[in-house]
């Protein structure tokens, strides 16, 4: 019997016994497989939050004193970067008006 390529190519035979392969399918398996595997989002949701609350127990939060310490040490030194910057940039600008002129 002739079978043409375009045939060779769709039917897979046997070696041994030369009858035609038959593929099951097995997509409802595979997909009970799949679902039975994946956990519910109900649960992922709460396990997150328990994670979530579970790390945040560990956290060390600052007192009333050391939050108004940070707070201005960080106020201190924003004003003494804005100050280096406009002197900065006054002298660069002074500097950039006696070239261009």
């Amino acid at each position: 019997m002739a079978v043409s390529k375009k045939q060779e190519k769709t039917s897979k035979k046997d070696k041994n016994t030369g009858k035609e392969l038959v593929k099951k399918d097995n997509r409802k398996e595979v997909a009970k497989k799949n679902a039975a595997a994946k956990p519910n989002r109900i649960d992922q949701t709460r396990t997150f939050f328990r994670s979530v609350i579970n790390e945040l127990k560990k956290v060390h939060w600052p007192n009333r004193r050391e939050t108004s310490i940070y707070t201005s040490v960080v106020l201190v030194s924003v004003v003494f970067v804005a100050v280096l910057i406009w002197i900065f940039d006054i002298i660069l600008g002074s500097v950039m008006g006696v070239i261009i002129k």
